[in-house]
């Protein structure tokens, strides 16, 4: 039952840290961090696909050296668009902002007549400002797109948190062509997780580059088209049936990175499209036209130390990639999946309480290896479930997983120090504590069998108690003789003596054992010192309730003796034996009451440091020879 009821206290308690990182996970304190996971799970996952629909046609170093120089002339940009032309792309978007007028007219002419050639495009401009927040009171100049070509979709933007764009810089000219803004909002630490899929202004709003490359090349309506802000934007009657895109309360959506650049394959740049035309090969030029045809083509720039680098989740890659993944994710349905805050936290609270059942009533070293199996355990599950664009919560259940572990550890401890403070404090009063505490503390070893040691043995008695005992009530006997003891007892741990045992009213210490103890013999005269004047005190209390005084008598020697453990398997006793035991007790008996009297050897030892007085040599019983003896003055 108690183990039970064990189990469900770590039951609990795992349950409780787990609601604890479940709440701080619900207010979103935790979010910064786990984005960091989110982003090296994306590094560890295996290669995801790419949307064959689009291609990636890079402006890199080879651009730059066949066509002269940086920035590539415009007019390149509209021959590479009749080349794209030509292979049959369903859609070209530029992730190129052509937001100032050429030094040379000529090279604007050109592109523009080649867009306006094939109105299939999408031309990228960008805002001084974006950010999230409501609009700024003030009436901002007139959107360079006209006010009727953004829908609304049916929300009132002035009430949302989206992404709000100020100041607007459109393209050097106005097209026929569809335009989509290209501003990121990089999170906290400088990387671009999420991008604005609609930019906010002046009451209505506007799609991005890679929203507006989708709008334009599936040719969606807006009424096919529904904002629901924190959840989704929905896609309705496209060639792909019904796609759902979620997003968060800016109106942004999390990317779902799958590589860089590479990723993109077949992918070209301008000196592919200018090859396939000029070399004359004509299975090069079928190749390429084969590659392209309905497809979807963004054109940005991809070559070395170019400024449109992105830092996102997996690392530095050209601007033209993010949108380009965007745009793959969409068309794909290849949205990273958060499971809802409520189940985020359900969770949480369970790993807490699994974590709590698998440890048990673990020992220290047992807990820790629980912990750093279910740590490992839910580590795969996270990564596995990463390969299926699930992200499952890693900060907040690591953190209850180690919390818990600390905690539970903690109160295994609790327990255990528990349980030994009552085995001491019960058994402490039929075992000698020091013998005890060796017993049952793990980092001091056992004592010994037996060994062969220089001890002082001490005992006491009291005079005259047989008689006393004869002529006295019981219940005086009982209550007397246990408050004796009771007095007694406190100065044998003080003076760091061991009881060897109480023989009726006799008391027998032993100093020097288990512990070493250098100054055994001085510190079993201090106690006999103590003692004696304790039974003073304690004779002034009991003659005023009437009883007479009770005097003892102590003899201490010290000597080789041998100390351990006697006894059988099923029982043994720790207690000295030998000549000097009998000595002393010897002593103990020619020790008038309220005398102390110590042998020679114990003399030599304190006679420095205590009072002592010779005594007559004392005639003991079974000894042949005569012994000296001092007597300790009481002051």
């Amino acid at each position: 039952m108690k183990g039970l009821l064990f189990l469900k206290t770590r039951a609990i308690l795992g349950g409780f840290i787990g609601l604890v990182f479940a709440a701080l996970t619900w207010s979103g304190a935790l979010d910064s961090v786990e984005d960091l996971t989110v982003d090296y799970r994306l590094r560890l996952r295996k290669p995801q696909p790419v949307s064959d629909e689009v291609r990636l046609v890079g402006i890199g170093d080879r651009d730059v050296e066949a066509f002269g120089r940086w920035p590539i002339q415009r007019g390149i940009h509209g021959k590479m668009l009749e080349i794209l032309r030509a292979t049959g792309v369903k859609y070209t978007t530029f992730d190129v902002v052509f937001t100032e007028p050429s030094a040379d007219v000529g090279q604007d002419t050109e592109l523009k007549a080649a867009i306006e050639k094939q109105p299939d495009v999408t031309l990228a401009y960008h805002y001084e400002q974006a950010q999230p927040g409501k609009p700024a009171p003030e009436e901002e100049q007139a959107h360079f797109i006209a006010k009727e070509a953004a829908g609304q979709y049916g929300l009132d933007v002035n009430a949302l948190t989206f992404v709000r764009g100020h100041t607007p810089v459109p393209p050097f000219a106005k097209l026929s062509a569809g335009y989509g803004a290209v501003n990121v909002v990089p999170d906290a630490d400088g990387v671009i997780r999420r991008v604005p899929l609609f930019f906010a202004h002046q009451g209505k709003l506007y799609p991005s580059l890679a929203l507006q490359t989708i709008i334009a090349a599936l040719g969606l309506e807006q009424g096919a088209i529904s904002v629901v802000p924190g959840k989704e934007v929905t896609l309705v009657n496209t060639p792909h049936g019904t796609l759902r895109i979620p997003i968060d309360e800016q109106g942004q959506y999390r990317i779902n990175f799958l590589g860089d650049l590479d990723v993109f394959t077949p992918a070209f740049d301008y000196f592919d499209l200018y090859q396939a035309v000029e070399s004359g090969d004509a299975d090069y030029r079928q190749q390429v036209a084969a590659a392209l045809k309905s497809r979807i083509a963004l054109v940005g720039i991809a070559s070395t130390g170019n400024t449109d680098m992105a830092t996102t989740s997996i690392g530095r890659v050209p601007g033209v990639a993010v949108q380009a993944t965007v745009v793959s994710n969409i068309l794909t349905g290849s949205h990273l999946r958060f499971l809802p805050r409520w189940q985020q936290a359900l969770q949480i609270v369970l790993a807490g309480v699994l974590l709590g059942l698998g440890m048990g009533s673990a020992r220290t070293w047992l807990g820790i290896v629980v912990f750093l199996l279910m740590t490992a355990a839910w580590g795969v599950a996270t990564v596995l479930a990463a390969n299926a664009n699930v992200i499952l919560p890693v900060v907040p259940v690591f953190g209850t997983f180690g919390l818990a572990t600390l905690a539970m550890l903690g109160l295994e401890a609790a327990a255990m120090k528990q349980d030994r403070s009552r085995v001491v404090s019960v058994l402490g009063r039929y075992i000698a504590r020091p013998v005890l505490e060796r017993l049952v503390d793990t980092e001091q070893s056992a004592p010994a069998a037996t060994e062969r040691r220089e001890l002082t043995i001490f005992f006491s008695d009291i005079r005259g108690f047989t008689a006393w005992t004869e002529r006295a009530e019981p219940d005086e006997v009982a209550t007397r003789l246990n408050e004796y003891f009771a007095a007694m007892t406190p100065f044998i741990e003080r003076h760091g003596g061991t009881l060897d045992k109480f023989i009726g009213d006799c008391i027998m210490v032993f100093f020097g054992a288990p512990a070493a103890d250098d100054k055994h013999a001085l510190h079993a005269v201090r106690m006999a010192l103590d003692m004696q004047r304790e039974m003073t005190r304690l004779n002034e209390n009991w003659s005023k309730r009437g009883y007479d005084p009770l005097h003892i008598g102590i003899g201490i020697h010290t000597a080789y003796v041998t100390v351990g453990s006697f006894g059988s398997s099923a029982f043994l006793d720790y207690t000295v034996i030998g000549r000097g035991v009998n000595l002393a007790a010897r002593i103990e008996s020619q020790a008038e009451g309220g005398k102390i009297l110590i042998s020679a050897r114990t003399h030599s030892l304190v006679a420095e440091l205590v009072r002592t007085a010779p005594h007559p040599d004392l005639t003991l019983k079974g000894i042949p020879e005569p012994q000296v003896a001092w007597e300790v003055v009481i002051a």
